[in-house]
């Protein structure tokens, strides 16, 4: 939809000017003569930005402009002020209502469309659009798949580690015969001791000589006795 223009003003000559000026089509313009019908249009044709006289019958310029500042969800609305040429322009109170600028009458239409264009364009307000359904299906992709990624994801990192091939590649522990003979002990037991070194030998041998020391004691009072 094309954008509109709000213009509020008493004098039908500026009116006719304004429509005259946006004559190509671009913005569609909306009429009021006073202040009342301006904040009425404003409500129910929610326009792109609002041309609004500082002196006109009912509520004026700056009271129309707070009033578009004031409203919920339109307020960030560009207001542009005309001031008559011998109009007396409040500076002062048009900041305080919020304006977004001023403009004296009459205006060349050349300043007007790149004012108006300037400050439509740096808004930024549009008509919204419906949202894509290709979009709303993105919105629509089961959870579950979001926890498959999860799930594969968790899987190539351990197949980084090489986790996975580390435990693939462990063979199942043999099962060990019942029946083994004292000869296979002896055996085993000197292949570890060959491979132990000799500090692991002394270490185990200070912990293990105390206390057949102290067997061998205990059994000797016991036979003394």
């Amino acid at each position: 939809m094309k954008p509109k223009i709000l213009i509020a003003d008493d004098s039908p000559t500026i009116r006719r000017l304004v429509t005259q000026t946006f004559a190509d089509g671009s913005f569609e313009i909306v009429e009021v003569s006073n202040g009342e019908a301006a904040i009425k249009a404003f409500d129910e044709a929610r326009p792109s930005i609002v041309l609004a006289d500082i002196y006109m019958p009912g509520k004026n310029g700056y009271e129309v402009c707070s009033y578009v500042r004031g409203h919920a969800t339109l307020g960030a609305t560009p207001v542009v002020l005309l001031v008559g040429a011998f109009d007396a322009f409040d500076e002062e109170v048009a900041q305080g209502a919020g304006a977004t600028a001023n403009i004296t009458k009459p205006f060349e239409p050349a300043a007007l469309i790149d004012l108006v264009k300037s400050l439509v364009s740096a808004e930024g307000r549009t008509e919204p659009q419906p949202e894509p359904e290709r979009e709303i299906e993105k919105l629509k992709e089961p959870v579950t798949a979001a926890v498959n990624s999860a799930a594969s994801v968790e899987e190539k990192a351990e197949d980084l580690l090489g986790l996975e091939t580390i435990f693939k590649a462990e063979p199942e522990p043999e099962k060990i015969s019942s029946a083994i003979s004292d000869e296979d002990i002896d055996r085993i037991a000197d292949r570890v001791i060959q491979r132990l070194s000799t500090q692991v030998i002394e270490s185990i041998a200070w912990d293990i000589v105390p206390d057949i020391t102290e067997k061998i004691v205990r059994e000797e009072l016991k036979r003394d006795r």
